[in-house]
């Protein structure tokens, strides 16, 4: 069917669905008529917390049942939306259901970067990520020519320890980017 377009958002290993970032995702693409999967997948993981590969391809599982009953090929946009480690399991479902997708990359991990493509993709990220070091991931997106913005004196959680004004700042403005993409 024409015009239906489709939201699914991959969250993080300590980032689910319902935490700011990926709740207001949701509200956004849903005012913007996407149909919204909300992947849930944290509460079934038991492997090493801090070994994020490893629970990247502990995931891969539990993400395909839910994404198996999706006709991709019904929709006309379609927009992941992922966090952290979510990142890399959203570039590496679309290459897996060779679909065309575009991607919004919230704090990104190293395994993702090889997803980022020119054009497809926008990346948010906080300047003192301990995930991904911020000169490396902005060096990759220049040369990839891949939409990246930055906040300073923020990591992996987009929040400030120091101020909580400054946390709703940054996340109007991802907001609003949201809003931006889903046109």
């Amino acid at each position: 069917m024409a015009g239906k377009k489709l939201m699914v958002e991959f969250p993080g290993r300590n980032y689910s669905t319902d935490k700011p970032l990926l709740y207001y995702a949701g509200k956004v693409f849903e005012e913007k008529e996407y149909e919204v999967v909300r992947l849930g997948y944290n509460f079934k993981l038991t492997g090493d917390k801090n070994d994020i590969e490893g629970l990247i391809d502990e995931s891969k599982p539990y993400i395909k049942k839910v994404l198996d009953k999706i006709d991709f090929s019904a929709y006309e946009d379609i927009v992941f939306v992922s966090k952290s480690m979510g990142t890399t399991l959203a570039g590496f479902f679309e290459e897996f259901y060779k679909i065309r997708v575009r991607h919004i990359f919230l704090t990104p991990v190293q395994s993702a970067l090889k997803y980022m493509k020119r054009g497809k993709c926008i990346v948010v990220s906080g300047k003192n990520d301990r995930f991904l070091d911020s000169r490396r991931l902005k060096i990759y997106c220049v040369e990839q020519d891949v939409a990246l913005k930055q906040f300073e004196d923020v990591g992996h959680s987009l929040e400030s320890e120091k101020d909580i004004n400054i946390t709703f700042a940054i996340l109007m403005v991802i907001v609003k980017l949201y809003k931006g993409f889903s046109n």
